[in-house]
């Protein structure tokens, strides 16, 4: 766990301004408590960040992009591509560049944004990441490093933060609908066994539909699956029982609908004639298979511009604190 401030004020007795004042070495601290705060952060391993000084007048020009370390790398790749290219088109016109990496080091394990920002590498942050740490907010905070959450969903433990992401439990409700309106009553949801939020609120909202619409919820009809295409077969072999009263599929990911719409074929069941399927995500592997796969859009666009909007500003020395949640909306093709 990566040590802050509030720590070393916690064991040395003072505040957190006055911890503050002695590593940085502003006025306000005699020379022992100066020497006493320093000893007591050398001894914790305490990750002096010099650039919070300094960030006003020595701009790297750099956006340091903070991706998950565990992010399967088929979803990695086909998210990556189209997300970078519009965040790179957009930064690039504001003289600024990109810089990808994770949240720790493979080897060390230590902090990749900690280390980024103490090196001087990068003027702010667009986080990408599920697993940021309060540690990690709370040093930026305390940096005064601007930062945007993307495409994600920040922990109610971070305070107000800056965010820009989807409205997930929307997203469900229009799949779900969907599939309704398409005359689909036995509707099974496949969710992913990260229990991230975004993943909870799409099995809400396919939850809530159902009940809107007079059918019934069972908790069994929400099947995990697996991560990726190939995990097709080992998350059929979950939802196999159910295929005989089944006539509707939401999976949580266009790459788990995909894999599991290899598997029905080999089954010889008809897409969309015995089971119509919906994804989430819109990939461009969606117009690649037989039959085109109907998804959940997330307007990746409008995402990304809001974001670098969001950055800008606070690289502009404008004080925020804005969360912006972006609709999806249904692109309907032949799996439904």
């Amino acid at each position: 766990m990566a040590v802050t401030i509030k720590d070393i004020a916690k064991l040395a007795g003072v505040t957190h301004s006055t911890v503050s004042r002695c590593l940085n070495d502003k006025p306000g601290a005699s020379d022992s408590m100066r020497a006493q705060i320093k000893k007591i952060a050398a001894d914790l391993g305490f990750e002096f960040n010099a650039n919070a000084r300094g960030l006003n007048t020595s701009r790297t020009g750099t956006i340091g992009i903070i991706f998950d370390e565990d992010a399967e790398d088929s979803k990695l790749h086909f998210f990556t591509n189209s997300f970078l290219s519009q965040i790179r088109s957009i930064l690039e016109k504001e003289d600024l560049d990109i810089l990808t990496s994770f949240n720790q080091n493979s080897y060390s394990h230590k902090d990749n944004i900690m280390k980024l920002v103490n090196r001087k590498k990068v003027d702010g942050f667009i986080l990408l990441s599920s697993s940021i740490t309060a540690e990690s907010i709370a040093f930026l905070n305390e940096s005064e490093i601007p930062f945007v959450f993307s495409h994600q969903i920040p922990s109610p433990d971070f305070g107000e933060v800056n965010a820009v992401y989807c409205d997930h439990f929307k997203g469900a409700e229009l799949a779900t609908q969907h599939l309704i309106d398409r005359g689909r009553r036995r509707i099974l949801c496949v969710k992913r066994e990260n229990e991230r939020e975004e993943f909870q609120m799409r099995t809400e909202g396919y939850r809530q539909v159902l009940l809107d619409n007079g059918l019934h919820f069972d908790p069994d009809y929400v099947i995990p699956g697996g991560y990726s295409l190939n995990c097709g077969a080992e998350t059929m072999e979950r939802i196999e029982p159910y295929l005989e009263k089944v006539d509707g599929i939401f999976a949580h990911t266009d790459l788990l609908a995909l894999g599991l719409i290899k598997e029905l074929t080999k089954k010889g069941i008809r897409i969309p004639e015995d089971i119509s399927v919906v994804g989430y995500d819109n990939i461009e592997l969606c117009t690649y298979v037989e039959p085109n796969l109907t998804s959940i859009n997330q307007p990746s666009k409008m995402i990304s511009e809001k974001t670098c909007e969001n950055l800008i500003s606070q690289l502009s020395g404008e004080k925020i604190s804005h969360v912006r949640i972006i609709t999806p909306n249904l692109i309907i093709r032949e799996s439904s």
